[in-house]
């Protein structure tokens, strides 16, 4: 597939999982992290298992797994997915806007940094230096423009499982560029949102049967796209980044998440202002210059 057309579906992502973050917050509202995580997982898997037969048109996956290949598909679920969603749930309830999107900003260099540790992958400073930019653009979105607030910020319980979640959900990226490339991505998404849903379902059952079941057309309208476009799509089209992309460029992406945030604020109350949109354009600008640096060092990364 063209890579073009593989950054267009990793940019698709980024505006489902800003989204998400408008959407969690009102399931949260309903059940438990655990329990909102397990029932959007099992819409997940319930798109991405047709996806995945639609595409060989056949019940038979057309690929023979080694047992090094499903202990890092169950890594995947179970980083990626599992305790990536267990984080990210749990932090929201908690935890302000502004720490957590700029925490999971930093999975981009988190990214960089485990690829270089676990695959010797270096970067030249240049596209360190597009990574700077692009968070300095988070940073001006997130404070308004009055970056001295940034020195305020403390770890609090609900950052540090925001941190938690950029951590090893960038980890989970490492692992399927390093151990899983050669699989198919829908097939290794599937899989590992299987895994993740099994985690989810054992670790909130109990809660499952004894809470009522929300008729509320928010909560099953919020559900539904987290599970459809914010898990089995947006994941299928993410790993597919990354194993086209590479790790560390498909984290890039990332410090998207915050300038789509505030675009889709609108029917929850929110107002854009210029400023965010003067850090939405830094962001833009530092992607282009990773981009054109990948292109200079011959794409080292």
């Amino acid at each position: 597939m063209d890579k073009k057309i593989i950054t267009t579906l990793v940019i698709s992502t980024m505006l489902f999982w800003a989204i998400n973050f408008h959407m969690a917050k009102i399931a949260l509202k309903f059940y438990s992290p655990m329990a909102v995580a397990a029932i959007r997982f099992f819409f997940g898997v319930m798109i991405l298992f047709p996806i995945m037969w639609m595409q060989f048109r056949s019940f038979k996956i057309p690929t023979k797994f080694s047992r090094t290949d499903w202990w890092n598909i169950f890594l995947t679920g179970f980083f990626g997915f599992f305790l990536t969603i267990y984080f990210f749930n749990k932090g929201l309830t908690t935890t302000s806007a502004i720490n957590s999107s700029l925490i999971i900003a930093t999975s981009t260099i988190i990214t960089a940094i485990l690829a270089f540790m676990l695959m010797g992958k270096k970067l030249v400073k240049l596209q360190w230096f597009a990574i700077l930019i692009s968070l300095l653009g988070v940073a001006i979105i997130l404070v308004k423009g009055n970056l001295i607030e940034l020195l305020d910020l403390k770890i609090a319980e609900g950052d540090f499982y925001i941190l938690m979640m950029a951590i090893v959900f960038s980890l989970s990226q490492v692992i399927i560029e390093k151990k899983l490339s050669h699989l198919n991505s829908i097939i290794t998404t599937s899989f590992a949102s299987l895994v993740a849903l099994i985690l989810f379902i054992l670790s909130s059952f109990p809660e499952l049967i004894s809470t009522e079941i929300p008729l509320d057309f928010t909560f099953w309208g919020s559900i539904l796209f987290m599970g459809i476009l914010g898990t089995g799509i947006a994941y299928a089209f993410f790993y597919k980044g990354v194993v086209v992309l590479g790790a560390t460029k498909s984290a890039l992406y990332m410090n998207l998440i915050p300038l789509f945030t505030v675009l889709t604020a609108f029917p929850f109350g929110e107002i854009v202002t210029p400023i965010q949109l003067v850090g939405g354009t830094v962001i833009i600008f530092g992607l282009l210059v990773f981009g054109w640096s990948r292109r200079k060092s011959g794409d080292l990364v």
